[in-house]
């Protein structure tokens, strides 16, 4: 059995901001709005295989902000990874953090209501985890895998992903 991430509730302050935030700069779609106990619930998507990845709930404008660490969606390149840091590393609100952890770059960033976002696309080498450090996404694709792989080699646990995968497949094998 493998787990894939379906959906995040995120409860907002804000929900025209974040709808906005979420559907202009990441590109999702609404796919529905509903009320529950007297709110507007706003149901968003980038997948058709998915109803919804992100709905949104409003509070109440004391309460306090989301309580996820922050939300991670897989693109499937690292030109869309680069993309998407161009789209939040100008905004005020943003504060993006280009980082790989040796398997994936990412980039971290806030959404208005500061909530945490990583977009990231699988490297092709793996590293024990916990593992980050910066990367220079304004630099050519060679140049970022050629820094990214040297920088993860010196790493404990130093693979090519698919060696892992293997690996991580026989242990799961024998421990279930």
């Amino acid at each position: 059995m493998s787990y894939t991430v379906s959906h995040f509730e995120i409860r907002t302050r804000d929900t025209g901001a974040l709808e906005k935030f979420y559907t202009e700069v990441l590109g999702f779609r609404v796919t529905d709005r509903g009320e529950l106990r007297g709110r507007e619930l706003v149901f968003m998507s980038h997948s058709p295989e998915e109803h919804h990845q992100i709905v949104l709930i409003p509070t109440e404008a004391t309460a306090p902000g989301s309580g996820i660490g922050h939300v991670a969606f897989r693109v499937d390149s690292l030109e869309e990874v680069r993309r998407v840091y161009e789209r939040v590393r100008h905004l005020p609100h943003a504060k993006p953090e280009p980082v790989s952890h040796g398997n994936t770059w990412s980039v971290y960033f806030r959404d208005p209501e500061d909530n945490r976002i990583e977009i990231f696309t699988q490297t092709p080498w793996h590293a024990e985890q916990p593992c980050r450090f910066e990367v220079d996404y304004d630099s050519p694709d060679a140049a970022l895998e050629e820094a990214t792989l040297a920088k993860t080699r010196t790493l404990k646990g130093f693979a090519g992903h698919e060696e892992w995968k293997d690996e991580f497949e026989k242990r799961f094998a024998t421990s279930t």
